[in-house]
Protein backbone atom coordinates (compact mmCIF):
# COMPACT_ATOMS: atom_id res chain seq x y z
CA UNK A 1 0.00 0.00 0.00
CA UNK A 2 1.63 3.30 -0.83
CA UNK A 3 1.91 5.61 2.34
CA UNK A 4 -0.08 8.23 2.75
CA UNK A 5 2.51 10.91 3.02
CA UNK A 6 3.71 12.01 0.42
CA UNK A 7 7.54 12.06 0.93
CA UNK A 8 7.18 8.39 2.22
CA UNK A 9 4.56 7.49 -0.93
CA UNK A 10 7.06 9.05 -3.66
CA UNK A 11 10.57 7.26 -1.61
CA UNK A 12 8.10 3.72 -1.88
CA UNK A 13 7.47 3.67 -5.69
CA UNK A 14 11.35 4.90 -6.49
CA UNK A 15 12.47 1.68 -4.47
CA UNK A 16 9.89 -0.50 -6.66
CA UNK A 17 10.73 -3.52 -8.70
CA UNK A 18 9.32 -4.50 -11.88
CA UNK A 19 7.12 -7.68 -10.84
CA UNK A 20 6.70 -10.74 -12.76
CA UNK A 21 3.30 -10.35 -13.28
CA UNK A 22 0.91 -7.18 -13.17
CA UNK A 23 0.23 -5.53 -9.73
CA UNK A 24 -2.20 -2.72 -8.40
CA UNK A 25 -0.84 -1.03 -5.10
CA UNK A 26 -3.67 0.24 -3.21
CA UNK A 27 -3.16 4.16 -1.94
CA UNK A 28 -3.58 5.23 1.84
CA UNK A 29 -4.45 8.41 1.28
CA UNK A 30 -7.38 8.10 -1.33
CA UNK A 31 -9.94 5.28 -1.40
CA UNK A 32 -10.25 3.72 -4.45
CA UNK A 33 -7.39 5.38 -6.25
CA UNK A 34 -4.13 2.44 -7.56
CA UNK A 35 -0.90 2.56 -8.59
CA UNK A 36 -0.57 0.10 -11.25
CA UNK A 37 2.84 -1.75 -11.84
CA UNK A 38 3.63 -3.59 -15.22
CA UNK A 39 6.24 -6.01 -16.10
CA UNK A 40 7.82 -3.63 -18.17
CA UNK A 41 8.53 -1.19 -15.12
CA UNK A 42 5.63 1.36 -16.58
CA UNK A 43 3.49 3.14 -13.93
CA UNK A 44 -0.12 4.26 -14.32
CA UNK A 45 -2.60 5.47 -12.27
CA UNK A 46 -5.97 4.06 -12.21
CA UNK A 47 -9.11 4.81 -9.85
CA UNK A 48 -12.02 2.18 -8.73
CA UNK A 49 -15.69 3.51 -7.84
CA UNK A 50 -18.96 3.05 -8.93
CA UNK A 51 -21.53 5.09 -11.42
CA UNK A 52 -25.46 4.12 -10.99
CA UNK A 53 -24.28 0.95 -8.32
CA UNK A 54 -22.11 -0.99 -11.07
CA UNK A 55 -18.47 -0.98 -10.38
CA UNK A 56 -15.97 0.76 -12.90
CA UNK A 57 -12.15 1.56 -13.29
CA UNK A 58 -11.03 4.62 -14.45
CA UNK A 59 -7.24 5.10 -15.89
CA UNK A 60 -6.02 8.09 -14.97
CA UNK A 61 -2.55 8.87 -16.62
CA UNK A 62 0.98 7.65 -16.58
CA UNK A 63 2.95 8.10 -12.83
CA UNK A 64 5.39 10.73 -13.07
CA UNK A 65 7.52 12.09 -10.39
CA UNK A 66 7.07 15.69 -11.36
CA UNK A 67 3.82 15.67 -12.71
CA UNK A 68 2.50 17.60 -15.63
CA UNK A 69 3.33 20.66 -14.66
CA UNK A 70 -0.11 21.69 -14.22
CA UNK A 71 -1.95 23.14 -11.00
CA UNK A 72 -5.01 21.44 -11.66
CA UNK A 73 -5.96 18.55 -13.78
CA UNK A 74 -9.49 18.40 -15.32
CA UNK A 75 -9.72 15.10 -16.70
CA UNK A 76 -8.63 11.36 -16.82
CA UNK A 77 -6.06 10.73 -19.76
CA UNK A 78 -3.98 7.77 -20.83
CA UNK A 79 -1.35 10.19 -22.18
CA UNK A 80 -1.17 12.51 -19.25
CA UNK A 81 1.64 12.15 -16.76
CA UNK A 82 0.56 13.10 -12.94
CA UNK A 83 2.54 12.73 -9.82
CA UNK A 84 1.34 11.36 -6.56
CA UNK A 85 -0.87 14.85 -5.62
CA UNK A 86 -2.15 15.08 -8.92
CA UNK A 87 -3.07 11.67 -9.22
CA UNK A 88 -4.83 11.92 -5.62
CA UNK A 89 -6.89 15.45 -6.57
CA UNK A 90 -8.01 13.47 -9.87
CA UNK A 91 -8.79 10.60 -8.19
CA UNK A 92 -11.08 12.69 -5.98
CA UNK A 93 -12.84 14.61 -8.85
CA UNK A 94 -13.72 11.36 -10.49
CA UNK A 95 -15.41 10.04 -7.89
CA UNK A 96 -17.44 13.29 -7.34
CA UNK A 97 -18.52 12.88 -11.00
CA UNK A 98 -19.26 8.82 -10.46
CA UNK A 99 -21.19 10.20 -7.26
CA UNK A 100 -23.48 12.50 -9.51
CA UNK A 101 -23.31 9.50 -11.87
CA UNK A 102 -21.55 11.28 -14.60
CA UNK A 103 -19.82 8.30 -16.19
CA UNK A 104 -15.85 9.46 -16.27
CA UNK A 105 -14.88 7.26 -18.83
CA UNK A 106 -17.26 8.60 -21.20
CA UNK A 107 -16.25 12.44 -19.78
CA UNK A 108 -12.73 11.20 -20.78
CA UNK A 109 -13.42 9.97 -24.18
CA UNK A 110 -16.14 12.28 -25.21
CA UNK A 111 -15.39 15.53 -23.54
CA UNK A 112 -14.96 16.77 -27.34
CA UNK A 113 -17.87 15.18 -28.89
CA UNK A 114 -20.77 16.83 -29.85
CA UNK A 115 -23.10 14.20 -27.93
CA UNK A 116 -21.26 15.43 -24.63
CA UNK A 117 -21.67 19.05 -24.83
CA UNK A 118 -25.60 18.61 -26.12
CA UNK A 119 -26.00 16.37 -23.11
CA UNK A 120 -25.05 19.23 -20.57
CA UNK A 121 -26.59 21.93 -22.28
CA UNK A 122 -29.63 19.78 -21.54
CA UNK A 123 -28.85 19.25 -18.27
CA UNK A 124 -27.94 22.43 -17.70
CA UNK A 125 -31.31 23.98 -19.45
CA UNK A 126 -33.74 21.53 -16.76
CA UNK A 127 -31.46 22.45 -13.71
CA UNK A 128 -29.74 26.11 -13.04
CA UNK A 129 -30.60 27.12 -16.38
CA UNK A 130 -28.83 30.04 -18.01
CA UNK A 131 -29.89 32.95 -16.33
CA UNK A 132 -30.20 31.84 -13.05
CA UNK A 133 -33.41 29.83 -13.58
CA UNK A 134 -33.99 26.21 -14.86
CA UNK A 135 -36.21 26.94 -18.03
CA UNK A 136 -39.74 26.04 -18.21
CA UNK A 137 -39.94 21.92 -19.50
CA UNK A 138 -42.02 22.49 -22.26
CA UNK A 139 -38.70 24.78 -23.67
CA UNK A 140 -36.19 21.59 -22.71
CA UNK A 141 -38.55 19.27 -24.08
CA UNK A 142 -38.69 21.18 -27.29
CA UNK A 143 -34.59 22.08 -26.96
CA UNK A 144 -34.25 17.60 -26.66
CA UNK A 145 -36.56 17.67 -30.08
CA UNK A 146 -34.94 19.92 -31.91
CA UNK A 147 -31.20 18.83 -31.38
CA UNK A 148 -32.39 15.15 -32.01
CA UNK A 149 -34.47 16.13 -35.06
CA UNK A 150 -32.81 18.43 -36.79
CA UNK A 151 -29.06 19.23 -35.77
CA UNK A 152 -27.80 15.55 -34.96
CA UNK A 153 -28.88 13.98 -38.14
CA UNK A 154 -26.89 16.24 -39.65
CA UNK A 155 -23.74 16.94 -37.92
CA UNK A 156 -23.01 13.02 -37.80
CA UNK A 157 -19.98 14.27 -39.14
CA UNK A 158 -18.66 16.05 -36.30
CA UNK A 159 -16.45 14.10 -33.92
CA UNK A 160 -14.87 17.06 -32.07
CA UNK A 161 -17.19 20.07 -31.15
CA UNK A 162 -13.72 22.30 -31.67
CA UNK A 163 -13.99 21.55 -35.51
CA UNK A 164 -17.17 23.29 -36.04
CA UNK A 165 -17.51 26.37 -37.71
CA UNK A 166 -20.14 29.34 -39.30
CA UNK A 167 -19.77 27.61 -42.33
CA UNK A 168 -21.00 24.25 -41.09
CA UNK A 169 -23.88 25.82 -39.00
CA UNK A 170 -25.18 27.53 -42.75
CA UNK A 171 -24.99 24.60 -44.50
CA UNK A 172 -27.11 22.70 -41.28
CA UNK A 173 -29.75 25.45 -41.44
CA UNK A 174 -29.66 25.01 -45.46
CA UNK A 175 -30.77 21.57 -45.15
CA UNK A 176 -33.79 22.48 -42.71
CA UNK A 177 -37.20 23.29 -44.01
CA UNK A 178 -38.02 26.95 -43.18
CA UNK A 179 -40.16 26.17 -40.56
CA UNK A 180 -37.69 24.44 -38.73
CA UNK A 181 -34.28 26.66 -39.31
CA UNK A 182 -35.23 29.76 -37.08
CA UNK A 183 -35.55 27.50 -33.73
CA UNK A 184 -32.97 25.80 -35.24
CA UNK A 185 -30.87 28.81 -35.18
CA UNK A 186 -32.20 29.93 -32.12
CA UNK A 187 -31.19 26.58 -30.30
CA UNK A 188 -27.67 26.94 -31.79
CA UNK A 189 -26.75 31.11 -30.72
CA UNK A 190 -27.94 30.26 -27.26
CA UNK A 191 -25.61 26.93 -27.23
CA UNK A 192 -22.75 28.28 -28.92
CA UNK A 193 -22.74 31.51 -26.16
CA UNK A 194 -22.85 29.23 -23.31
CA UNK A 195 -20.07 30.09 -21.85
CA UNK A 196 -18.85 26.79 -21.20
CA UNK A 197 -18.81 26.27 -24.76
CA UNK A 198 -16.87 28.86 -25.78
CA UNK A 199 -14.05 28.51 -23.11
CA UNK A 200 -13.83 24.97 -24.56
CA UNK A 201 -13.69 25.53 -28.12
CA UNK A 202 -12.22 29.22 -27.84
CA UNK A 203 -14.56 31.33 -29.89
CA UNK A 204 -17.84 32.20 -30.51
CA UNK A 205 -19.00 30.24 -33.31
CA UNK A 206 -22.37 31.52 -34.03
CA UNK A 207 -20.92 35.31 -34.54
CA UNK A 208 -20.32 34.91 -38.04
CA UNK A 209 -23.04 32.87 -39.10
CA UNK A 210 -26.36 34.58 -40.69
CA UNK A 211 -29.28 33.63 -39.11
CA UNK A 212 -32.12 32.56 -41.54
CA UNK A 213 -34.81 34.88 -42.54
CA UNK A 214 -37.75 35.55 -41.14
CA UNK A 215 -40.48 33.34 -42.43
CA UNK A 216 -43.86 35.14 -43.60
CA UNK A 217 -46.99 35.28 -41.45
CA UNK A 218 -49.37 32.88 -42.13
CA UNK A 219 -52.86 33.40 -42.46
CA UNK A 220 -54.06 29.99 -43.48
CA UNK A 221 -57.74 29.41 -42.32
CA UNK A 222 -59.26 26.13 -42.88
CA UNK A 223 -62.71 25.64 -44.62
CA UNK A 224 -65.46 23.49 -43.37
CA UNK A 225 -65.05 21.18 -45.86
CA UNK A 226 -61.18 21.42 -44.80
CA UNK A 227 -62.36 21.10 -41.09
CA UNK A 228 -64.50 17.94 -41.91
CA UNK A 229 -61.36 16.00 -44.04
CA UNK A 230 -58.94 16.64 -41.00
CA UNK A 231 -61.69 15.66 -38.32
CA UNK A 232 -62.93 12.66 -40.50
CA UNK A 233 -58.79 11.97 -40.45
CA UNK A 234 -58.11 12.17 -37.22
CA UNK A 235 -60.85 9.51 -36.56
CA UNK A 236 -59.17 7.26 -38.85
CA UNK A 237 -55.70 7.68 -37.22
CA UNK A 238 -54.46 5.46 -33.94
CA UNK A 239 -53.40 6.86 -30.75
CA UNK A 240 -52.14 9.03 -29.93
CA UNK A 241 -52.63 11.61 -32.96
CA UNK A 242 -55.73 11.66 -33.89
CA UNK A 243 -57.11 12.41 -30.51
CA UNK A 244 -54.63 14.91 -29.88
CA UNK A 245 -55.88 16.69 -33.40
CA UNK A 246 -59.45 16.64 -32.32
CA UNK A 247 -58.83 18.09 -29.01
CA UNK A 248 -56.65 20.72 -31.02
CA UNK A 249 -59.39 21.54 -32.80
CA UNK A 250 -62.04 21.51 -30.03
CA UNK A 251 -59.91 24.08 -27.83
CA UNK A 252 -57.88 26.18 -29.92
CA UNK A 253 -54.41 25.44 -27.36
CA UNK A 254 -51.08 25.27 -28.41
CA UNK A 255 -49.82 21.93 -30.21
CA UNK A 256 -47.24 21.61 -27.08
CA UNK A 257 -49.57 22.57 -24.69
CA UNK A 258 -51.73 19.56 -25.73
CA UNK A 259 -49.74 17.49 -26.81
CA UNK A 260 -48.09 17.75 -23.02
CA UNK A 261 -51.06 17.35 -21.69
CA UNK A 262 -51.02 15.32 -18.53
CA UNK A 263 -54.06 13.63 -16.52
CA UNK A 264 -52.91 15.63 -13.41
CA UNK A 265 -53.73 18.65 -15.28
CA UNK A 266 -56.87 17.27 -16.11
CA UNK A 267 -60.03 17.97 -13.60
CA UNK A 268 -61.79 14.68 -11.92
CA UNK A 269 -64.54 14.44 -14.52
CA UNK A 270 -62.35 15.67 -17.32
CA UNK A 271 -63.98 18.50 -18.27
CA UNK A 272 -61.40 21.13 -17.44
CA UNK A 273 -57.57 21.76 -17.87
CA UNK A 274 -55.58 23.62 -15.81
CA UNK A 275 -52.24 24.75 -17.24
CA UNK A 276 -49.47 26.04 -14.87
CA UNK A 277 -47.53 28.98 -15.93
CA UNK A 278 -44.60 27.05 -16.29
CA UNK A 279 -46.42 25.11 -18.90
CA UNK A 280 -47.93 28.03 -21.34
CA UNK A 281 -45.68 30.22 -23.81
CA UNK A 282 -46.36 33.39 -21.84
CA UNK A 283 -45.92 31.90 -18.23
CA UNK A 284 -49.51 32.41 -17.46
CA UNK A 285 -51.62 30.34 -15.41
CA UNK A 286 -54.67 29.28 -18.18
CA UNK A 287 -57.39 27.01 -17.08
CA UNK A 288 -59.29 25.60 -20.48
CA UNK A 289 -62.93 24.37 -20.02
CA UNK A 290 -63.73 21.79 -21.51
CA UNK A 291 -66.73 20.93 -24.43
CA UNK A 292 -68.40 17.53 -23.57
CA UNK A 293 -67.38 16.31 -26.89
CA UNK A 294 -63.50 16.67 -25.73
CA UNK A 295 -64.60 15.01 -22.05
CA UNK A 296 -65.41 12.49 -24.15
CA UNK A 297 -62.02 11.86 -25.79
CA UNK A 298 -60.03 12.05 -23.19
CA UNK A 299 -62.59 9.58 -21.22
CA UNK A 300 -61.87 7.58 -23.78
CA UNK A 301 -58.18 8.24 -23.79
CA UNK A 302 -58.48 7.22 -19.83
CA UNK A 303 -60.04 3.98 -20.77
CA UNK A 304 -56.84 2.12 -22.40
CA UNK A 305 -53.97 1.02 -20.55
CA UNK A 306 -51.84 3.77 -19.22
CA UNK A 307 -48.05 2.91 -20.21
CA UNK A 308 -45.64 2.35 -17.19
CA UNK A 309 -42.33 3.92 -16.30
CA UNK A 310 -41.60 1.20 -13.95
CA UNK A 311 -43.08 -1.03 -11.96
CA UNK A 312 -46.15 -0.36 -10.34
CA UNK A 313 -46.02 3.43 -11.47
CA UNK A 314 -48.22 4.84 -14.52
CA UNK A 315 -46.84 7.81 -16.87
CA UNK A 316 -48.95 10.76 -16.28
CA UNK A 317 -48.55 12.09 -20.17
CA UNK A 318 -52.11 11.69 -21.59
CA UNK A 319 -50.34 11.58 -24.86
CA UNK A 320 -47.08 8.95 -25.27
CA UNK A 321 -45.68 6.02 -26.11
CA UNK A 322 -42.82 5.35 -23.93
CA UNK A 323 -43.85 6.81 -21.21
CA UNK A 324 -41.30 9.17 -19.82
CA UNK A 325 -41.61 12.00 -22.54
CA UNK A 326 -44.68 12.88 -24.45
CA UNK A 327 -45.67 12.59 -27.77
CA UNK A 328 -43.44 14.41 -30.29
CA UNK A 329 -43.57 12.60 -33.48
CA UNK A 330 -45.54 15.36 -34.80
CA UNK A 331 -43.84 15.25 -38.64
CA UNK A 332 -44.93 11.54 -38.77
CA UNK A 333 -48.13 11.61 -37.19
CA UNK A 334 -49.39 14.52 -39.70
CA UNK A 335 -48.00 12.18 -42.78
CA UNK A 336 -50.58 9.53 -41.60
CA UNK A 337 -53.32 11.75 -41.26
CA UNK A 338 -52.98 13.21 -44.62
CA UNK A 339 -53.45 9.89 -46.00
CA UNK A 340 -57.34 9.79 -44.34
CA UNK A 341 -57.73 13.36 -45.87
CA UNK A 342 -60.53 13.44 -48.09
CA UNK A 343 -60.03 15.94 -50.27
CA UNK A 344 -56.42 16.49 -49.43
CA UNK A 345 -55.68 19.52 -47.88
CA UNK A 346 -52.90 22.10 -49.84
CA UNK A 347 -49.95 23.54 -47.84
CA UNK A 348 -51.23 23.38 -43.80
CA UNK A 349 -49.83 23.35 -40.29
CA UNK A 350 -51.24 21.83 -37.15
CA UNK A 351 -50.95 25.50 -35.95
CA UNK A 352 -53.79 26.73 -38.42
CA UNK A 353 -56.16 24.48 -36.66
CA UNK A 354 -55.60 27.29 -33.40
CA UNK A 355 -56.21 30.60 -35.98
CA UNK A 356 -58.89 28.16 -37.66
CA UNK A 357 -60.75 28.13 -33.86
CA UNK A 358 -60.10 31.63 -33.60
CA UNK A 359 -62.11 32.22 -36.46
CA UNK A 360 -64.81 30.06 -36.23
CA UNK A 361 -65.64 31.90 -32.87
CA UNK A 362 -65.67 35.34 -34.22
CA UNK A 363 -68.47 33.88 -36.67
CA UNK A 364 -70.27 32.66 -33.74
CA UNK A 365 -69.82 36.55 -32.43
CA UNK A 366 -67.95 35.67 -29.76
CA UNK A 367 -66.06 38.75 -28.54
CA UNK A 368 -62.74 39.31 -28.62
CA UNK A 369 -61.60 39.42 -25.39
CA UNK A 370 -63.27 36.12 -24.54
CA UNK A 371 -61.31 34.68 -27.88
CA UNK A 372 -58.05 35.97 -26.11
CA UNK A 373 -59.02 34.68 -22.97
CA UNK A 374 -59.48 31.16 -24.48
CA UNK A 375 -56.34 31.14 -26.49
CA UNK A 376 -54.51 32.29 -23.49
CA UNK A 377 -53.44 35.40 -25.71
CA UNK A 378 -52.59 38.92 -24.90
CA UNK A 379 -52.03 40.64 -28.21
CA UNK A 380 -55.12 42.42 -28.73
CA UNK A 381 -57.79 44.35 -27.70
CA UNK A 382 -57.18 43.18 -24.10
CA UNK A 383 -52.84 44.60 -23.83
CA UNK A 384 -51.03 47.13 -22.41
CA UNK A 385 -52.36 48.90 -19.36
CA UNK A 386 -55.67 47.61 -20.08
CA UNK A 387 -54.46 43.85 -19.36
CA UNK A 388 -52.55 45.12 -16.47
CA UNK A 389 -55.77 45.96 -14.82
CA UNK A 390 -58.25 43.51 -16.64
CA UNK A 391 -58.10 40.71 -14.28
CA UNK A 392 -60.99 39.18 -15.36
CA UNK A 393 -60.69 35.24 -16.58
CA UNK A 394 -63.86 35.43 -18.68
CA UNK A 395 -64.23 31.47 -17.03
CA UNK A 396 -68.19 31.37 -17.73
CA UNK A 397 -68.06 32.77 -21.26
CA UNK A 398 -65.13 30.72 -22.22
CA UNK A 399 -66.91 27.59 -21.38
CA UNK A 400 -70.00 28.98 -23.02
CA UNK A 401 -67.61 29.71 -26.29
CA UNK A 402 -66.06 26.65 -26.48
CA UNK A 403 -69.64 24.65 -25.95
CA UNK A 404 -70.94 26.87 -28.98
CA UNK A 405 -67.75 26.39 -31.25
CA UNK A 406 -68.25 22.30 -30.23
CA UNK A 407 -71.81 22.02 -31.39
CA UNK A 408 -71.19 24.40 -34.46
CA UNK A 409 -68.24 21.84 -35.18
CA UNK A 410 -70.39 18.76 -34.72
CA UNK A 411 -72.58 20.51 -37.37
CA UNK A 412 -69.74 20.97 -40.06
CA UNK A 413 -68.30 17.31 -39.51
CA UNK A 414 -71.96 15.15 -39.63
CA UNK A 415 -72.35 13.63 -42.80
CA UNK A 416 -75.81 14.81 -44.29
CA UNK A 417 -77.40 12.65 -47.12
CA UNK A 418 -77.09 14.31 -50.39
CA UNK A 419 -80.41 15.58 -51.25
CA UNK A 420 -82.20 13.50 -54.29
CA UNK A 421 -82.63 15.25 -57.41
CA UNK A 422 -86.27 14.55 -58.80
CA UNK A 423 -86.71 14.55 -62.73
CA UNK A 424 -88.67 17.20 -64.09
CA UNK A 425 -92.20 16.03 -65.69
Amino acid sequence: MLPAQHKRAAAFIKNLKAPAARQELPDDGVSGLYLIIQPSGALSWAVRTKVGGRPVKVTLGRYDEEGSGLGRIERPSRTQVLNITQARDLAVKVKKDAERDHDPRLLRAEKSSLQYWFDEFLRTARSTGFKGKPVKASTADEYERIIETDIKPHWKHVTDIRTIDDRDVKTLIDKLPSGAQRNAFALLSTFFRWKPVIRFIGKNVIELADAPPKPQSRDRVLSHDEIKAVWNAATACDYPFGALVKLLLLTGQRRDEIANLKWSELSETFDTITFEGSRTKNGRAHIVPLPQLATTIIKALAERPRVAISPGKMSDYVFTTIGTTPFSGFSNGKIALEKHCDPALPDWHLHDLRRTVSTELAKLRVTQEVTEAILNHKSGKVSGVAAIYNRYEYADEKREALNLWADRLQQIVIDRPRPKLVASQ
